[in-house]
């Protein structure tokens, strides 16, 4: 089955070259494939009954049907059948003898009665970017090489997907599964994870980390780290070997671990952050206190950068200004209009050089620095 997981990968790699097509043989009697004036395929199929890509679905000289590449060789074999169809998103349709429909998963050759819709979650171009699930009736298989279904009934929109990873409520959770933080979390929160670009198999999520990046177990009773964009590394099992390091050891490592790397992360967003407010304040730094009505806000040209709802505002110091929400009420924003100091001091001062004088009550001046 490798070759039919990879048709989107062999598609690509062919790109720019003539389509596969079915040709006849006259003297034969039977169809071959041919890639522009290339034969690939000599004629020794009785039907070819459909080409997508780099894949034909044939019936065979013995009667049966099956799918196969464009030289032949064989990845999907099936009884005898009236009718085979290449559908969207990697499904054959397959009509029997009598006249019954059923549906292959192509990605991992499994049937199902039912005609399943196929459902995305996240950027299924970016590796580890998406997650595929099927819906076939009341329940939600995977496209994973291990088959899972979801609990029957179970509401799609509870199926929610965290940029590398799919949720899926399910509370069949094996009883050795352990937790990423047992003294606040219990096996009810646990619930069936389908990693992103992961082929293999559904997992059981114990807990997410400080840096958002998540503990799954395997059927096996295997444990794995999970980080966005990248493949999951083994970090320890319910069985460990010899000089094996056991779960609650590696998770008191990994948290810390996770806890400076998300420390390091928020440090650089609000960073990266404030650099983009300073730009937007040095775009906006010839902004000017305009009225409308009774009321005064700030106005870059023709565009309102504040809308105007202060009693007063005095022009700007850099990239501040002072205004008065109530009578005698004074505070500092920003140009942007983001509040820095809150309006309850009588007057206020601001120095070019960012230097504040907050007048508390006549003779009580808090000095600050902006």
């Amino acid at each position: 089955m490798d070759f039919l997981t990879n048709r989107r990968d062999s598609a690509t790699e062919k790109e720019g070259q003539p389509v596969l097509k079915s040709y006849y043989d006259r003297q034969s009697g039977l169809w071959g494939l041919r890639r522009g004036e290339r034969m690939t395929v000599r004629p020794r199929y009785p039907e070819v009954f459909d080409i997508c890509g780099d894949w034909a679905a044939v019936r065979f000289g013995n009667n049966r049907a099956g799918v196969v590449n464009e030289t032949g060789q064989s990845g999907i074999q099936l009884d005898r059948c009236r009718k085979m169809k290449f559908m969207k998103e990697d499904l054959l349709a397959v009509t029997d003898c009598a006249g019954n429909e059923s549906y292959i998963d192509l990605k991992v050759n499994r049937t199902y009665r039912e005609k399943p819709v196929v459902l995305s979650f996240g950027c299924m171009e970016l590796p580890y970017g998406g997650v595929e699930l099927l819906k076939v009736g009341e329940f939600f298989f995977s496209r994973t090489g291990k088959p899972y279904v979801t609990m029957r009934g179970v509401d799609q929109n509870v199926i929610y997907f965290y940029d590398f990873y799919l949720k899926i409520p399910d509370y069949r959770v094996p009883k050795d599964c352990q937790l990423v933080d047992p003294v606040w979390t219990t096996l009810f929160d646990v619930f069936a994870c389908v990693l992103a670009g992961d082929e293999e198999e559904v997992y059981w999520c114990c807990g997410r980390l400080a840096d958002r990046s998540i503990v799954v177990m395997d059927g096996n009773g295997n444990y794995y780290h999970v980080e966005k964009g990248k493949e999951k590394r083994y970090i320890a099992c319910n069985a460990p070997r010899p000089g094996e390091e056991d779960f609650h050891t590696v998770m008191e490592r990994l948290k810390e671990e996770a806890g400076r790397r998300a420390g390091i992360a928020q440090r650089k967003q609000l960073q990266e952050e404030e650099q983009k407010r300073l730009k937007r304040l040095e775009e906006i730094r010839d902004a000017l206190p305009f009225r409308m009505g009774m009321k005064w806000g700030l106005k870059l040209g023709e565009r309102i950068i504040v809308p105007p709802k202060y009693r007063r505002i005095l022009p700007p110091v850099g990239y501040y200004c002072a205004y008065e929400e109530n009578a005698c009420q004074w505070g500092i924003m920003a140009l942007d209009g983001k509040v820095v100091v809150e309006a309850r001091y009588q007057k206020v001062d601001i120095e070019c050089n960012g230097t504040v004088h907050l007048t508390v009550i006549p003779g009580k001046v808090k000095t600050i620095k902006l």
